[in-house]
């Protein structure tokens, strides 16, 4: 197989695409995934495509026939090869999707590159032509040895290998023999390459230590991109980050972006190397379903973090703050109570990669719970082992068993595994929160650690301010448009049982005009236990709703250790931190 891009009308956002094709019988079936591994949304990838044509080698014209959405028919009249041209429009801000401007192109193979059956597990030649002002590129594709040209065993490692084109900056270095690059999208004066560079020189050793094998056969890529929205996407040999310009500015920011880096390493890993079974191979067409994204997503999340403070990126206090915040923010989602984190993972096709205004009450993130789901089951393996077993053992476990050419592990086999570790009653409360609802019992991991969960810290600052504490009704206002609007109504609290619905717009409260500059301060000088007549505007009615006040959500919680933490425990958080400590309270 060959691909040949180019970049005629880049100034309108589009790559053009041809791909040549051998051909053995009469008619040549040709197709474009529905979805990218490791983003499980159908994106329907072919609406971007347009003016597919067919010629044989020689130049003749050939019938082209779309038989499905994503799906077209060639007949090759007797040629042995047939030259297909289209163009896709590269126009969505995604890391798992394609962008093309005047200064640069990333590029995802899915939203790409045509396929047919047979041509699968074929061996894809690209090369790509690079349009005046641009210097060169960056890609996990092997080099061919021309200029701007690749190949990729197959279909699947070609999908695998996002291409970043344009004036990439790339800032390379080695951990352990093993060569990686962070590479940039273009040059940034707001960015430090160097720091950068060496702070994901010390993420890679952290992780490199804690699985113990290094599994790249080549360079390892981070191709970070400077546009909006923030975040990242996996791959065997890369990885896509997003960010803004301005990541580096703040301290909170860039801790922000490290753990991004460190989250999608470590699916080098787990998800790219070590995968559910239902995940072993691909089915471009539609959903493939599983129930272990918690595991492949979630215990990344548990690990990302952790392992920043293992690698001496983060001081305690941030880690704790990170972990807090983690708590904070699956408590907050009345959706917990409704849907298991199995049953998220089997529904993120419908549910996770779709928010709506209610998805915070109909659902939950496995990422979010499988964190504290992996915070929990870790504690519960030291307490039960006496500290001589842990989670990072299950896991290294799990890699040696389900790695590269296993097929992918099947459900329950992590469950199998902590039983093996810790015997069967931990087995018997991790299964209980992989299957029900029931919340991770934070607290009792946290005191066993000698810390302690402070869920109301707003209190402290209230009652140091002599002033009382603010009241809620558990409404999450949007103001971008300039007018008060309810984006999202938390089921439990008030304003719900007051009967505000996503999209009502705020106009006043107890009758005094509120508007997107002064809502906050009026709304935060509700008390609990008020009475708040609201005026709404809902479809071109004004209402007027009653709710009762209540205590406001808290902005954050807080970790902190015991006031008098014992040795035992202090050791205890010694050994699943990763590193001696001292307190300052």
């Amino acid at each position: 197989m060959r691909h040949e891009l180019s970049f005629p009308r880049r100034h309108n956002q589009y790559v053009h695409v041809e791909s040549h094709w051998p051909v053995e019988g009469d008619v040549l079936e040709l197709a474009m995934p529905s979805w990218t591994p490791g983003s499980y949304l159908i994106r329907d990838f072919a609406g971007h495509v347009e003016g597919l044509s067919a010629r044989t080698g020689s130049g003749t014209s050939l019938p082209v026939v779309k038989t499905a959405k994503n799906r077209w028919r060639i007949r090759s009249e007797g040629a042995d090869e047939v030259v297909v041209a289209y163009d896709v429009w590269a126009g969505e801000r995604n890391v798992a999707t394609s962008w093309v401007e005047d200064a640069f192109a990333l590029l995802n193979g899915a939203g790409i590159f045509l396929y047919s059956d047979e041509s699968r597990n074929s061996e894809q030649d690209v090369q790509v032509d690079l349009p005046a002002g641009w210097s060169g590129l960056q890609t996990a594709l092997a080099p061919a040895g021309e200029p701007n040209r690749f190949t990729a065993r197959d279909y699947d490692e070609l999908v695998d290998s996002p291409i970043l084109a344009g004036n990439p900056v790339s800032y390379g270095f080695e951990v352990e023999g093993q060569p990686f690059a962070l590479v940039l999208s273009g040059p940034n004066s707001l960015w430090d390459g160097e720091t950068s560079k060496e702070d994901a020189a010390r993420i890679v050793q952290a992780q490199l230590d804690f699985w113990g094998v290094n599994p790249f056969e080549r360079r390892y890529l981070f191709l970070n991109v400077f546009m909006e929205p923030f975040g990242g996407l996996e791959h065997d040999h890369s990885t896509v980050l997003m960010c803004s310009s301005w990541q580096m500015r703040t301290r909170k920011d860039y801790v922000k972006w490290l753990g991004l880096v460190s989250h999608e390493f470590f699916h080098a890993w787990n998800v790219r190397r070590m995968r559910p079974e239902k995940l072993a191979s691909y089915d471009y067409d539609g959903e493939t379903y599983t129930r272990q994204l918690w595991l492949a997503e979630g215990l990344s999340s548990y690990y990302d973090n952790l392992l920043l403070f293992r690698g001496g990126l983060v001081s305690v206090s941030e880690y704790l703050a990170l972990l807090a915040d983690e708590i904070r923010n699956y408590e907050s989602m009345p959706g917990r109570r409704v849907s298991s984190v199995e049953q998220a993972s089997f529904d993120t096709w419908i549910k996770h990669y779709k928010p709506d205004q209610n998805s915070i009450n109909s659902t939950i993130s496995y990422y979010r719970k499988g964190a504290l789901v992996g915070f929990y089951t870790d504690m519960a393996i030291r307490r039960e082992t006496g500290g001589k077993a842990n989670l990072d053992d299950v896991m290294r476990a799990m890699y040696g068993r389900y790695g590269p050419g296993s097929g992918g592990y099947p459900r329950g086999a992590f469950e199998e595994q902590v039983e093996e570790v810790a015997g069967p009653e931990v087995r018997r409360q991790v299964q209980r929160l992989l299957e029900t609802t029931a919340d991770p019992d934070v607290d009792e991991a946290l005191e066993w650690y000698g810390l302690e969960l402070d869920r109301v810290p707003g209190e402290e600052i209230a009652g140091k301010a002599d002033s009382p504490l603010p009241g809620g009704l558990g409404i999450v206002w949007d103001t971008k448009s300039g007018r008060v609007l309810a984006d999202n109504v938390i089921l439990g609290h008030t304003g719900a049982d007051a009967g505000v619905v996503p999209g009502d717009e705020l106009l006043a409260v107890d009758g005094m005009r509120v508007d997107a500059w002064n809502y906050g301060d009026r709304i935060r000088r509700l008390r609990p236990g008020d009475q708040a007549e609201l005026t709404v505007v809902r479809n071109e009615r004004l209402l007027t709703l009653t709710a009762k006040v209540q205590d406001a959500i808290p902005e954050s919680y807080l970790i902190f250790p015991k006031e008098k933490i014992r040795s035992r425990e202090k050791k205890r958080l010694e050994a699943w931190l990763g590193r001696a400590l001292r307190f300052v309270k």
